[in-house]
């Protein structure tokens, strides 16, 4: 092989590297982009959950003051029940 197709085949081969290079910069780029939206997707679904929990909790001390009521009110229902029946 002469000194002129070793440095062809050594110029192909760089160019094969530097268009691989930059193929692998653009994904990189790609996947950096990709990572941006995902971390503000997470960050919008925390707020999100926040937001739920909150409101779920409020569900349930709400839920929580009915069954206190229902829990009276059965008690009274009871009670006068018993007061009707001594009569």
């Amino acid at each position: 092989m002469t000194t002129d197709e070793r440095l062809d085949r050594l110029t192909e081969r760089h160019q094969a590297l530097a268009e691989s290079l930059q193929l692998l910069t653009a994904d990189v780029q790609g996947i950096a982009e990709s990572m941006k939206e995902l971390r503000e997707s997470t960050k919008e679904l925390r707020e999100s959950a926040k937001s739920h929990d909150t409101i779920l909790r409020g569900h349930a001390n709400l839920i929580g003051d009915l069954v206190r009521i229902a829990t009276a009110h059965e008690q009274h229902f009871n009670d006068s029940k018993v007061k009707a029946e001594r009569e």
